[in-house]
Protein backbone atom coordinates (compact mmCIF):
# COMPACT_ATOMS: atom_id res chain seq x y z
CA UNK A 1 0.00 0.00 0.00
CA UNK A 2 3.05 2.44 0.84
CA UNK A 3 4.16 1.85 -2.64
CA UNK A 4 0.71 2.70 -3.83
CA UNK A 5 0.89 5.76 -1.90
CA UNK A 6 4.43 7.07 -2.92
CA UNK A 7 3.85 6.09 -6.54
CA UNK A 8 0.32 8.21 -6.94
CA UNK A 9 2.43 11.01 -4.99
CA UNK A 10 5.03 11.30 -7.76
CA UNK A 11 2.27 11.37 -10.25
CA UNK A 12 0.67 14.05 -8.49
CA UNK A 13 4.24 16.06 -8.25
CA UNK A 14 4.49 15.57 -11.86
CA UNK A 15 1.46 17.35 -12.68
CA UNK A 16 2.49 20.00 -10.54
CA UNK A 17 5.78 20.81 -12.02
CA UNK A 18 4.81 19.74 -16.19
CA UNK A 19 4.77 22.60 -18.57
CA UNK A 20 1.83 24.41 -19.20
CA UNK A 21 2.70 24.76 -22.96
CA UNK A 22 2.29 22.30 -25.58
CA UNK A 23 3.04 21.43 -29.67
CA UNK A 24 0.07 19.27 -31.39
CA UNK A 25 1.91 18.00 -34.50
CA UNK A 26 -0.13 17.24 -37.26
CA UNK A 27 0.44 13.17 -36.97
CA UNK A 28 -1.16 13.91 -33.40
CA UNK A 29 2.29 13.98 -31.42
CA UNK A 30 1.98 16.38 -28.74
CA UNK A 31 5.18 17.42 -27.56
CA UNK A 32 5.26 20.16 -23.89
CA UNK A 33 7.40 22.16 -22.94
CA UNK A 34 8.63 25.84 -22.36
CA UNK A 35 7.58 27.88 -25.89
CA UNK A 36 10.40 30.21 -26.15
CA UNK A 37 9.61 32.03 -29.98
CA UNK A 38 8.00 31.65 -33.65
CA UNK A 39 11.01 32.76 -35.61
CA UNK A 40 11.39 31.84 -39.67
CA UNK A 41 8.82 29.88 -39.84
CA UNK A 42 9.67 27.81 -36.98
CA UNK A 43 8.38 27.18 -33.05
CA UNK A 44 11.18 26.77 -30.41
CA UNK A 45 10.66 24.45 -27.63
CA UNK A 46 12.34 23.53 -24.58
CA UNK A 47 10.75 20.70 -23.96
CA UNK A 48 10.80 18.69 -20.19
CA UNK A 49 13.84 16.87 -20.56
CA UNK A 50 16.35 18.45 -23.01
CA UNK A 51 17.52 21.37 -25.12
CA UNK A 52 15.70 23.56 -26.93
CA UNK A 53 15.04 23.03 -30.33
CA UNK A 54 12.69 23.97 -33.51
CA UNK A 55 9.76 22.82 -35.18
CA UNK A 56 8.83 23.76 -38.42
CA UNK A 57 5.30 25.35 -38.41
CA UNK A 58 4.33 23.70 -41.24
CA UNK A 59 3.93 20.34 -39.73
CA UNK A 60 2.29 21.87 -36.65
CA UNK A 61 -1.32 21.59 -36.23
CA UNK A 62 -1.79 24.11 -32.99
CA UNK A 63 -0.21 25.05 -30.23
CA UNK A 64 -1.02 26.06 -26.50
CA UNK A 65 0.74 28.90 -24.22
CA UNK A 66 -0.41 29.77 -20.87
CA UNK A 67 1.11 32.66 -21.00
CA UNK A 68 0.72 35.72 -23.05
CA UNK A 69 3.48 36.52 -25.95
CA UNK A 70 4.11 39.74 -28.36
CA UNK A 71 3.12 38.66 -32.01
CA UNK A 72 4.04 40.18 -34.95
CA UNK A 73 1.44 39.94 -38.01
CA UNK A 74 2.88 41.28 -41.37
CA UNK A 75 0.38 43.80 -43.43
CA UNK A 76 2.06 44.69 -46.53
CA UNK A 77 4.82 46.59 -45.68
CA UNK A 78 3.73 47.20 -41.82
CA UNK A 79 3.37 45.07 -38.80
CA UNK A 80 0.71 44.87 -36.18
CA UNK A 81 1.85 43.59 -33.25
CA UNK A 82 -0.67 42.18 -30.31
CA UNK A 83 -0.12 40.66 -26.97
CA UNK A 84 -1.73 37.33 -27.13
CA UNK A 85 -1.87 33.32 -26.09
CA UNK A 86 -1.99 30.77 -28.13
CA UNK A 87 -4.86 28.16 -28.37
CA UNK A 88 -8.18 26.66 -30.13
CA UNK A 89 -11.11 28.73 -30.41
CA UNK A 90 -14.60 28.05 -29.93
CA UNK A 91 -14.75 26.19 -33.57
CA UNK A 92 -11.74 24.33 -32.44
CA UNK A 93 -9.38 26.26 -35.14
CA UNK A 94 -5.72 27.66 -33.94
CA UNK A 95 -5.57 30.87 -33.35
CA UNK A 96 -3.98 33.78 -31.13
CA UNK A 97 -6.68 35.18 -28.50
CA UNK A 98 -5.88 38.69 -27.28
CA UNK A 99 -7.82 38.66 -23.93
CA UNK A 100 -8.08 41.96 -23.23
CA UNK A 101 -10.28 42.65 -26.63
CA UNK A 102 -11.66 39.23 -27.20
CA UNK A 103 -10.23 39.68 -30.44
CA UNK A 104 -8.76 36.30 -32.57
CA UNK A 105 -5.99 36.23 -35.02
CA UNK A 106 -5.20 32.73 -37.15
CA UNK A 107 -2.10 31.20 -35.90
CA UNK A 108 -0.78 30.44 -39.31
CA UNK A 109 -0.12 33.95 -40.19
CA UNK A 110 2.11 34.76 -37.43
CA UNK A 111 4.94 36.42 -39.11
CA UNK A 112 7.25 36.20 -35.84
CA UNK A 113 6.53 36.03 -32.17
CA UNK A 114 8.66 36.66 -28.78
CA UNK A 115 8.03 37.22 -25.18
CA UNK A 116 6.87 40.07 -23.75
CA UNK A 117 9.72 42.64 -23.50
CA UNK A 118 10.74 43.89 -19.90
CA UNK A 119 10.48 47.02 -18.91
CA UNK A 120 14.84 46.96 -18.59
CA UNK A 121 16.89 45.80 -21.30
CA UNK A 122 20.62 46.33 -21.94
CA UNK A 123 23.31 45.70 -24.02
CA UNK A 124 27.30 45.94 -24.76
CA UNK A 125 29.79 45.43 -27.36
CA UNK A 126 33.17 46.28 -28.36
CA UNK A 127 34.94 45.93 -31.02
CA UNK A 128 38.73 46.73 -32.78
CA UNK A 129 39.32 47.24 -36.85
CA UNK A 130 41.85 47.82 -39.07
CA UNK A 131 40.88 50.22 -41.64
CA UNK A 132 42.30 52.30 -44.53
CA UNK A 133 41.65 55.58 -45.15
CA UNK A 134 41.72 57.74 -48.08
CA UNK A 135 41.10 61.86 -47.69
CA UNK A 136 42.74 63.68 -45.37
CA UNK A 137 44.66 60.40 -43.77
CA UNK A 138 45.39 58.11 -46.35
CA UNK A 139 47.11 55.45 -43.97
CA UNK A 140 46.30 52.45 -42.37
CA UNK A 141 44.61 52.93 -39.09
CA UNK A 142 42.69 51.34 -36.12
CA UNK A 143 39.97 51.77 -34.64
CA UNK A 144 38.22 50.79 -31.06
CA UNK A 145 34.54 51.22 -30.82
CA UNK A 146 32.41 50.86 -27.67
CA UNK A 147 28.65 50.11 -28.22
CA UNK A 148 26.12 50.25 -25.20
CA UNK A 149 22.61 50.72 -25.07
CA UNK A 150 19.86 50.28 -22.64
CA UNK A 151 15.63 50.03 -22.89
CA UNK A 152 13.97 51.67 -19.78
CA UNK A 153 9.87 51.67 -21.01
CA UNK A 154 9.80 53.45 -24.08
CA UNK A 155 12.76 55.16 -23.65
CA UNK A 156 16.02 53.25 -25.26
CA UNK A 157 19.20 55.18 -24.50
CA UNK A 158 22.61 54.77 -26.26
CA UNK A 159 26.20 55.41 -25.89
CA UNK A 160 29.14 55.10 -27.98
CA UNK A 161 32.96 56.38 -27.85
CA UNK A 162 34.96 55.50 -30.99
CA UNK A 163 38.84 56.27 -31.06
CA UNK A 164 40.83 56.59 -33.80
CA UNK A 165 44.61 56.76 -34.29
CA UNK A 166 47.28 56.19 -36.90
CA UNK A 167 50.71 56.81 -37.65
CA UNK A 168 53.42 56.71 -40.69
CA UNK A 169 56.81 57.07 -40.97
CA UNK A 170 56.52 58.72 -37.19
CA UNK A 171 54.04 61.22 -38.31
CA UNK A 172 50.42 61.06 -36.70
CA UNK A 173 48.30 60.81 -39.63
CA UNK A 174 44.88 59.96 -37.61
CA UNK A 175 43.85 61.24 -34.23
CA UNK A 176 40.33 61.13 -33.92
CA UNK A 177 37.73 60.93 -30.85
CA UNK A 178 34.24 60.69 -30.57
CA UNK A 179 31.36 60.45 -27.69
CA UNK A 180 28.02 60.20 -28.86
CA UNK A 181 24.61 59.83 -26.40
CA UNK A 182 20.96 59.98 -27.61
CA UNK A 183 17.63 58.99 -26.01
CA UNK A 184 14.77 58.04 -27.87
CA UNK A 185 11.49 57.94 -26.06
CA UNK A 186 8.28 56.75 -28.66
CA UNK A 187 5.36 58.15 -27.37
CA UNK A 188 3.54 56.53 -29.54
CA UNK A 189 3.49 53.40 -31.65
CA UNK A 190 5.20 55.24 -34.74
CA UNK A 191 6.56 58.59 -33.50
CA UNK A 192 9.34 59.33 -31.69
CA UNK A 193 11.19 62.02 -30.23
CA UNK A 194 15.20 61.65 -30.35
CA UNK A 195 17.46 63.80 -28.44
CA UNK A 196 21.19 63.43 -28.68
CA UNK A 197 23.96 64.97 -27.54
CA UNK A 198 27.84 64.49 -29.69
CA UNK A 199 31.37 65.71 -28.77
CA UNK A 200 34.11 65.11 -31.59
CA UNK A 201 37.86 66.16 -31.62
CA UNK A 202 40.51 66.04 -34.98
CA UNK A 203 43.74 67.65 -34.35
CA UNK A 204 44.12 66.37 -37.74
CA UNK A 205 41.50 68.36 -39.73
CA UNK A 206 42.17 71.80 -37.35
CA UNK A 207 39.08 70.49 -35.21
CA UNK A 208 39.30 70.82 -31.74
CA UNK A 209 36.57 70.39 -30.61
CA UNK A 210 32.51 70.10 -32.38
CA UNK A 211 29.67 69.56 -29.59
CA UNK A 212 26.64 69.05 -30.92
CA UNK A 213 22.80 69.27 -29.47
CA UNK A 214 19.94 68.03 -31.36
CA UNK A 215 16.15 67.45 -30.31
CA UNK A 216 13.55 66.31 -32.94
CA UNK A 217 10.88 64.38 -33.82
CA UNK A 218 11.27 60.95 -35.14
CA UNK A 219 9.13 58.54 -37.82
CA UNK A 220 9.49 54.82 -37.24
CA UNK A 221 8.68 53.52 -41.10
CA UNK A 222 9.32 49.88 -40.00
CA UNK A 223 10.18 48.62 -36.16
CA UNK A 224 9.78 44.80 -35.72
CA UNK A 225 11.87 42.44 -34.54
CA UNK A 226 13.63 41.69 -38.09
CA UNK A 227 14.40 45.23 -39.17
CA UNK A 228 14.37 49.04 -38.20
CA UNK A 229 14.13 51.65 -40.24
CA UNK A 230 13.49 55.61 -38.66
CA UNK A 231 14.28 59.08 -39.50
CA UNK A 232 14.04 61.90 -37.69
CA UNK A 233 14.33 66.16 -38.42
CA UNK A 234 15.09 68.56 -35.96
CA UNK A 235 17.25 71.63 -35.45
CA UNK A 236 20.83 71.22 -33.89
CA UNK A 237 23.29 73.38 -32.33
CA UNK A 238 26.88 73.46 -33.09
CA UNK A 239 29.71 74.83 -30.46
CA UNK A 240 33.16 74.21 -32.75
CA UNK A 241 36.97 75.32 -32.07
CA UNK A 242 38.52 75.45 -35.19
CA UNK A 243 42.15 76.19 -35.28
CA UNK A 244 42.04 77.84 -31.78
CA UNK A 245 38.72 80.19 -32.87
CA UNK A 246 35.41 79.65 -31.57
CA UNK A 247 32.30 79.65 -33.31
CA UNK A 248 28.46 79.03 -32.75
CA UNK A 249 26.31 77.67 -35.64
CA UNK A 250 22.51 76.69 -35.72
CA UNK A 251 22.03 73.89 -38.51
CA UNK A 252 18.54 71.84 -39.51
CA UNK A 253 19.93 68.32 -38.99
CA UNK A 254 18.01 64.76 -40.63
CA UNK A 255 18.68 61.75 -39.78
CA UNK A 256 18.20 57.84 -41.04
CA UNK A 257 18.82 54.72 -39.28
CA UNK A 258 18.38 51.14 -41.03
CA UNK A 259 19.05 47.71 -39.65
CA UNK A 260 17.52 44.15 -41.16
CA UNK A 261 18.49 41.30 -39.68
CA UNK A 262 18.77 37.92 -42.04
CA UNK A 263 19.54 34.09 -40.83
CA UNK A 264 18.26 33.88 -37.49
CA UNK A 265 19.80 37.52 -36.87
CA UNK A 266 23.23 35.85 -37.40
CA UNK A 267 23.94 38.45 -40.22
CA UNK A 268 22.90 42.14 -39.73
CA UNK A 269 23.07 44.77 -42.20
CA UNK A 270 23.30 48.27 -41.30
CA UNK A 271 23.08 52.21 -42.65
CA UNK A 272 23.05 55.36 -40.83
CA UNK A 273 23.01 59.03 -42.01
CA UNK A 274 23.43 62.19 -40.88
CA UNK A 275 23.06 65.15 -43.21
CA UNK A 276 23.02 68.59 -41.78
CA UNK A 277 23.10 72.36 -43.70
CA UNK A 278 23.89 74.96 -41.26
CA UNK A 279 20.71 78.02 -41.45
CA UNK A 280 22.95 80.32 -38.92
CA UNK A 281 26.33 80.79 -38.39
CA UNK A 282 29.26 79.53 -40.45
CA UNK A 283 28.00 78.41 -43.50
CA UNK A 284 28.51 74.35 -43.74
CA UNK A 285 27.18 71.09 -44.88
CA UNK A 286 28.47 67.70 -43.18
CA UNK A 287 27.25 64.14 -44.20
CA UNK A 288 28.43 61.20 -42.42
CA UNK A 289 27.26 57.70 -43.28
CA UNK A 290 28.15 54.52 -42.25
CA UNK A 291 27.15 51.48 -44.17
CA UNK A 292 28.24 47.27 -43.15
CA UNK A 293 26.97 44.48 -42.20
CA UNK A 294 28.00 42.33 -38.51
CA UNK A 295 28.13 38.65 -38.77
CA UNK A 296 27.80 36.65 -35.80
CA UNK A 297 30.71 34.14 -34.36
CA UNK A 298 30.51 31.55 -32.32
CA UNK A 299 31.14 32.77 -28.53
CA UNK A 300 28.95 35.59 -28.75
CA UNK A 301 32.37 36.78 -30.94
CA UNK A 302 31.44 38.72 -34.52
CA UNK A 303 32.84 40.27 -37.31
CA UNK A 304 32.11 44.11 -38.37
CA UNK A 305 32.69 45.44 -42.31
CA UNK A 306 32.12 48.96 -42.67
CA UNK A 307 32.56 52.09 -44.74
CA UNK A 308 32.54 55.22 -43.53
CA UNK A 309 31.95 58.59 -45.71
CA UNK A 310 32.45 61.63 -44.12
CA UNK A 311 32.25 65.34 -46.46
CA UNK A 312 31.94 68.91 -45.36
CA UNK A 313 31.49 71.64 -47.85
CA UNK A 314 33.66 73.99 -45.59
CA UNK A 315 36.40 72.05 -44.21
CA UNK A 316 39.42 73.95 -42.28
CA UNK A 317 41.77 75.75 -44.24
CA UNK A 318 43.89 73.02 -46.32
CA UNK A 319 41.90 70.11 -45.37
CA UNK A 320 40.09 67.77 -48.25
CA UNK A 321 36.32 67.81 -48.04
CA UNK A 322 35.98 63.58 -48.28
CA UNK A 323 37.08 61.41 -45.58
CA UNK A 324 36.42 57.90 -46.59
CA UNK A 325 37.45 54.79 -43.84
CA UNK A 326 37.63 51.46 -44.24
CA UNK A 327 36.45 49.05 -42.09
CA UNK A 328 37.77 45.43 -40.78
CA UNK A 329 36.94 44.83 -37.36
CA UNK A 330 36.19 41.76 -34.95
CA UNK A 331 34.43 42.07 -31.48
CA UNK A 332 32.12 40.59 -28.46
CA UNK A 333 28.57 40.99 -28.00
CA UNK A 334 27.51 40.90 -24.13
CA UNK A 335 23.47 41.26 -22.94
Amino acid sequence: MSRVIVAAGLLICAGWVQADDFVVMKNGDRITGSIEKIWNGEVFIEPEYGDTYAIEMEHVAYIHTDEPFEVEFRRGRKTEMVLGRLDLDDRGQPVVKVEETGKTFPLFEIDNMLEIEEFFDWGLRSDISVNVSTGNSETSAGRVFIHGDMKLGEHRHLLEYTRDASQADGTITKNQTQVNYEDKWTFRPEWFLRGAVSWTRDPVKDLDSRSQFFLGPGYHVYDDSKRTLNVSLGPNLLVEEISGEYDDSVSILGSLRYEQKFFDDDLVLFQQTDYQAVVEGRKNKILNTKTGMRLDLPRDMYVNLEIDYDYESDPAEGRQKEDVTYLVGFGIDLD
